[in-house]
């Protein structure tokens, strides 16, 4: 009986999971194909275009050790969703001669307990419908809970003791090590991920953002766990813990689980601090050669602001408009429409920590490769001298005003979206407010932010491919 109800729970959670898969993707896909073909056109008479995003998260505080989290409860189907970040714990704060470890971590928390081997867990997660997983960024250390409500308990449980007492058993952390190896070996064989790492050291220079997202091998192979159990004793603290939570669980509930599961942490964690990278924008372009790559590929970086900057609105739309909206952005009509240089050209806005960016890229084949660069820097220059039009700006709100909604297609989604409210002070009142406050841009402050942040010359590239000796042309 116990079993038939157990599997028929799991049969439930699957069928729930596939329904918000389908949701998910479902929604991703129409925003790949918004991107991809004319955004603006397509929402423009769309239903979601007029939909307002009504469910106001709450604050909770747990009535013991006073830990917060926002959430937004949400009864409709019998599933929680919780995201969790370790402020500061990520790899850029990793020990000097200790880089990886955060990604190994990462990689092993889930490798059992010291009560659960790793076939154990595995099996205890896929019996009870869990899903617990755990990731590394430059900045922060993250975790995630996917559970149903019924079997939330069992699920918080296993995450505190994942986190205080993880089991780090040698040929499991050697398993990792081995698949972390395995990844150096594909970062070397893939051009694009190549000019990735090395465009990173050249911009960020001995900042900690310029160290490969893997770490460093030689480090990563004496890493024992000794160094594993430390890194979690003091990386993860109370002091240090943002919380978000989506779905079938009340304020009073989740306030007493914040307790039972978190309540064990430190007050406060002992992290390496990272400075604010300073970053030569006027540097010369850095070529690579690489003559086994099909195609030249090219990124660039200029100087961007952090989400809680009073540009960063007026910017956000400059760059949908520059080279962020896909086929309709202006890079993409001059290179790729009318000239046929290029597939691929795009621009999108950085927001890590220690350095916000504007960042872009193309490639194309090695014959066009200056053309292109010469275009966009005509583009720039161009973008910099005439600014944008009161239509460009208004059908650049209109749809990132419409194409909002299409980042709540999942509950993951949704509780991810409250972490980084938090982390980025936005205030609780944000989901409602965001619109709104786009929707005051006016072309006067995108054209002022465009004079700061789109000057001539304000920007460093990188190539790869088969390059010809040329200095960068901004006329």
């Amino acid at each position: 009986m116990y079993r038939r109800r157990k599997n028929s729970l799991a049969g439930q959670l699957i069928k729930l999971s596939l329904v918000f898969g389908c949701v998910f993707f479902v929604g991703r896909y129409i925003f790949d194909q918004y991107i991809s073909f004319n955004p603006e056109k397509i929402l423009s008479d769309s239903l979601i275009s007029r939909k307002e995003f009504s469910s106001k998260p709450i604050e909770v505080i747990s009535p013991l050790y006073k830990i917060k989290a926002y959430l937004i409860e949400e009864k409709s189907n019998p599933i929680i969703s919780m995201s969790i970040m370790f402020k500061g714990a990520g790899y850029s704060a990793d020990d000097e001669n200790l880089q990886g470890i955060s990604n190994l971590v990462a990689s092993t928390l889930s490798e059992g307990t010291q009560s659960l081997t790793a076939q154990s867990l595995k099996e205890f997660l896929e019996n009870n419908a869990i899903s617990i997983s755990f990731a590394t960024t430059k900045d922060d250390f993250l975790a995630s809970i996917l559970t149903t409500s019924q079997n939330q308990e069992k699920a918080y449980n296993l995450f505190k003791e994942m986190l205080s007492a993880p089991r780090f058993e040698d040929k499991d952390v050697l398993l990792a090590k081995q698949e972390i190896k395995k990844s150096f070996e594909l970062q070397k064989e893939h051009p694009k991920n190549l000019l990735s790492l090395e465009f990173a050291k050249y911009l960020y220079q001995n900042h900690p953002y310029g160290r490969n997202p893997l770490g460093n091998w030689d480090n990563i192979a004496k890493i024992d766990k000794t160094d594993l159990q430390k890194y979690v004793q003091t990386h993860f603290s109370k002091n240090n813990l943002i919380i978000g939570v989506a779905g079938d669980i009340s304020a009073e509930d989740l306030g007493k689980l914040l307790d039972k599961t978190f309540g064990f942490l430190p007050e406060t964690p002992s992290i390496n601090f990272v400075r604010k990278a300073k970053i030569d924008f006027n540097r010369a372009e850095q070529n690579i050669s690489n003559n086994n790559t099909g195609q030249n590929i090219s990124v660039w970086a200029s100087q961007g602001v952090a989400r809680s900057h009073p540009d960063f609105y007026p910017l956000y739309v400059a760059n949908y408009i520059f080279g962020g909206s896909g086929l309709s952005s202006r890079l993409s009509k001059e290179i790729r429409e009318k000239q046929g240089l290029t597939y691929n050209i795009y621009t999108y806005m950085t927001l890590n920590e220690k350095s916000a960016l504007l960042y872009g890229g193309f490639s194309t084949t090695p014959e066009k490769h200056n053309l292109v660069w010469c275009l966009v820097n005509q583009e720039w220059n161009k973008f910099y001298e005439q600014g944008v039009s009161d239509k460009e700006v208004q059908m650049a709100k209109n749809y990132l005003i419409s194409s909002y909604n299409l980042r709540f297609s999942s509950i993951n989604n949704l509780s991810e979206i409250l972490l980084y409210m938090q982390k980025e002070e936005l205030g609780i009142d944000f989901l409602q407010n965001r619109n709104k406050t786009i929707e005051k841009i006016t072309p006067n402050d995108v054209n002022k932010a465009i004079k700061k942040y789109y000057k001539p010359q304000s920007f460093i590239a990188a190539n790869i491919g088969k390059l010809n000796n040329k200095e960068k042309q901004n006329d």
